[in-house]
């Protein structure tokens, strides 16, 4: 717990758009987003994390991507003039030795 927060099962922490809108007017200098940061890696650890931000862990970690790979993508990037998105096993290797060897390792998110 911090100060009146369960962070184990707190979800309002989760409603912040991360814009930095709140640092940027505060005229104290504070750095509320950053306090929003800290209590959402704390409420990660617990456990506490959206179903949606686990799924995009888990498939970066596993593609190398943070969204699906799918037809819509590959045709919208063509639209755009992107080039289709290849990850090299190579680089998911990587990947995968960055989360064992930082904090998103400790998540559980790794298959």
């Amino acid at each position: 717990m911090v100060g009146a927060i369960d962070l184990s099962v707190e979800k309002s922490i989760w409603a912040c758009m991360m814009c930095q809108g709140c640092t940027e007017r505060c005229q104290l200098g504070a750095d509320p987003s950053l306090v929003i940061t800290v209590l959402r890696n704390i409420a990660a650890e617990k456990g506490n994390r959206p179903q949606l931000y686990a799924e995009e862990a888990k498939l970066f970690i596993d593609t190398g991507l943070s969204f699906p790979r799918t037809g819509l993508t590959r045709k919208l990037r063509k639209e755009m003039g992107l080039d289709d998105v290849e990850v090299s096993e190579e680089v998911v290797g990587e990947i995968r030795h960055i989360v064992r060897r930082t904090g998103l390792g400790r998540l559980g998110f790794e298959g």
